[in-house]
């Protein structure tokens, strides 16, 4: 019988698909670094993250989001070389901005697709914490926006968590960490580091308000700490406080 978690939208095909839900080739990479979720942090192989829960129908159908989160990896991988370039050459009072732009709903939409594939492989006997239902059966509305057929409604999607004066920092790769509610331990969402730039994904219509997410750097958003930004339309990349580069992201669902 073919695996899906995507079957709540129907026209499943027979076929089983076998796809990496970390996007193969995003990085040159061979792991993902993995926190929160047990006593130690963990690193993964990307052999393992390999997985057969979609049909040949709707893994297809994601490859557009595959694409971009590859091209904003690349986009961020080039920012930081630039960076680097112009912290080497004599102090200038300004910099000619060089911009770069991503899809931010194409990639808010992979992210969550990730966290899907990811809480499969490591959430065996966890749970959604709206469903209450296992990993192979995420909350039908989440699926319906990873697969565009409805958008992201405040607060679910992508949020930047940085604070204005906040660092970013080259890390080749991809880390993250887990949210659960602390009400019954269900999957909530997770802290994303994508090459480097800190996002908070969150998978509930509520509650972030309310919820404390502290990151591995010491940081806590949310009441008792910083406040995120949803949906941020740029990151600006600064050298001694002279803007240097600008990565916008486009929303395109009113976002």
């Amino acid at each position: 019988m073919v695996k899906c978690w995507a079957k709540t939208l129907g026209d499943c095909s027979n076929v089983q698909s076998r796809e990496h839900y970390l996007s193969q080739g995003l990085w040159q990479g061979s792991t993902i670094t993995v926190k929160g979720l047990w006593d130690e942090e963990r690193t993964i192989g990307l052999s393992s993250l390999t997985t057969k829960t979609l049909c040949t129908t709707h893994n297809h159908a994601l490859s557009p989001l595959d694409s971009e989160a590859k091209r904003l990896f690349q986009a961020i991988a080039e920012i930081y070389r630039l960076q680097e370039v112009r912290l080497k050459l004599k102090p200038s009072k300004f910099w000619t901005v060089k911009r770069y732009e991503a899809n931010g709903s194409l990639f808010e939409r992979w992210a969550a697709k990730f966290l899907v594939g990811f809480f499969y492989v490591v959430g065996k006997n966890e749970r959604w914490h709206v469903t209450q239902t296992g990993p192979i059966d995420p909350p039908r509305e989440l699926v319906e926006a990873i697969y565009g057929r409805r958008p992201f409604q405040s607060p679910e999607g992508l949020h930047l968590a940085y604070e204005v004066g906040d660092r970013h920092y080259n890390e080749d790769g991809v880390n993250l960490e887990p949210l659960f509610h602390p009400r019954d331990d269900g999957f909530v969402g997770a802290n994303l580091d994508f090459k480097g730039v800190r996002f908070v994904v969150w998978l509930l219509g509520n509650g972030i308000e309310s919820f404390n997410i502290p990151t591995s750097e010491g940081r806590v958003f949310g009441p008792d700490g910083s406040e995120l930004m949803y949906r941020p339309r740029n990151c600006r990349f600064t050298i001694s406080k002279v803007l240097s580069q600008v990565l916008q992201l486009e929303w395109n669902d009113g976002g």
